[in-house]
């Protein structure tokens, strides 16, 4: 038996790609973030030292990676966990402070619109933490946040 669902860090990172406009009402909206659309990207699947190397000057960036996964064990049926996991998103501009609060503002949106749950990737999804990592000598405006995905009851194979 295999897995026929998504991994959390790439539902998250679908969620955040996804276009406003695709008809669905969640994804995107340049709107919120004065018409530019920032690259989204999973850090684990680029190269060697990618972070390290982005092109501010040009682009705002979203990088995204798992960093913590829980598993609650019931105490009576044990056929099935509550996974818990973590996933720091990493928002990076050298545009302002306003720019970045507006990214903020639009990421807390997609996350909020889309807490409840697919009924097949995931059931919750929690805005937790945000933690401020700018550096405002190399002009670096970046906020972390922790989103946690819960899948409620995943069976066990």
């Amino acid at each position: 038996m295999t897995a026929d669902w998504k991994e959390p860090l790439d539902t998250v990172i679908d969620i955040l790609k996804a276009d406003h406009n695709s008809g669905t009402g969640v994804g995107w909206n340049r709107a919120n973030s004065d018409n530019i659309k920032p690259v989204i990207l999973d850090i684990a699947s680029e190269g060697p030292e990618r972070g390290k190397r982005l092109d501010l000057q040009r682009h705002d960036y979203i990088l995204c990676y798992e960093t913590a996964l829980n598993e609650e064990v019931p105490d009576l049926l044990y056929n099935f966990v509550t996974t818990r996991v973590n996933i720091t998103v990493d928002m990076r501009t050298s545009r302002g402070r306003s720019r970045l609060r507006k990214m903020e503002n639009e990421m807390r949106r997609i996350i909020h619109v889309n807490r409840k749950g697919d009924g097949a990737n995931f059931d919750r999804m929690i805005l937790k933490v945000r933690t401020d990592l700018s550096d405002r000598t190399k002009k670096l405006f970046r906020h972390t946040f922790q989103v946690e995905v819960v899948i409620l009851a995943e069976l066990i194979p």
